[in-house]
């Protein structure tokens, strides 16, 4: 796979959470078994429009042909990855969201390795 379809890929992933957050917050919610109660709701907006602009970055940033530039913005989507994948599990495991909450766990950690493959030495990004 290329950089640039992962980014693609990336950018669409989050572009369509983000979209369900902002646009169809109370059904997002009840989906992931948590109350659509008010400060829910402003919560899951405030990560909606978070996650909208990561998304518009990858979008953007498909083919950016700076080595440096794509290692800043890979390292930084593998740690947000990492720490969502961590969120993810622990809100699973407490209780917090039902089981639909392991999807959360396993797109978090698929974007994971993605961005970990393009940050190894035998695959520098080189933008297509």
């Amino acid at each position: 796979m290329k950089l640039s379809t992962y980014l693609s890929i990336s950018a669409i992933i989050g572009l369509v959470f983000s979209l369900m957050f902002l646009l169809a917050s109370s059904f997002t919610l009840n989906q992931y078994g948590m109350p659509a109660e008010a400060h829910n709701l402003l919560q899951v907006r405030f990560f909606g429009s978070a996650l909208l602009s990561v998304s518009l970055i990858f979008w953007f940033a498909r083919h950016v042909r700076d080595g440096m530039a794509m290692r800043a913005i890979l390292v930084g989507a593998a740690t947000g990855f990492a720490v969502g994948a961590s969120v993810s599990l622990w809100g699973v495991l407490s209780g917090l969201t039902n089981a639909l909450g392991w999807s959360s766990v396993l797109v978090y950690l698929a974007l994971l390795a993605g961005a970990l493959y393009f940050l190894a030495p035998a695959h520098r990004p080189v933008p297509a």
